[in-house]
């Protein structure tokens, strides 16, 4: 199932960065009075931009296409999936 080990263990180091980092900087409150949110990480108040939560919001969109590259069988299907879980996940917490 999977095409490239080395990609696949990429993609999901970058998701899970993404995913925990945007979560604990929420929880510290690292991203005041939030207005904006993409993937479901803050990335802009109506003062400021996040760069931080732009930069984690990069790292999830470019996980997402590498686990697609990464996989040789059901590749939409897993990345819907993932992607699903990586939007759902910071609610849960």
């Amino acid at each position: 199932m999977i095409k490239h080990n080395a990609l696949f263990r990429l993609s999901i180091g970058l998701l899970l960065t993404g995913v925990f980092g945007g979560i604990i900087l929420d929880a510290i409150g690292f991203f005041p009075h939030t207005t904006a949110y993409i993937l479901s990480i803050p990335i802009a108040s109506n003062s400021t931009d996040f760069w931080l939560g732009w930069i984690l919001c990069g790292m999830m969109i470019t996980g997402l296409v590498t686990l697609f590259l990464s996989l040789r069988h059901h590749q939409g299907w897993t990345t819907f999936v993932c992607l699903m879980a990586v939007i759902l996940t910071p609610y849960v917490f």
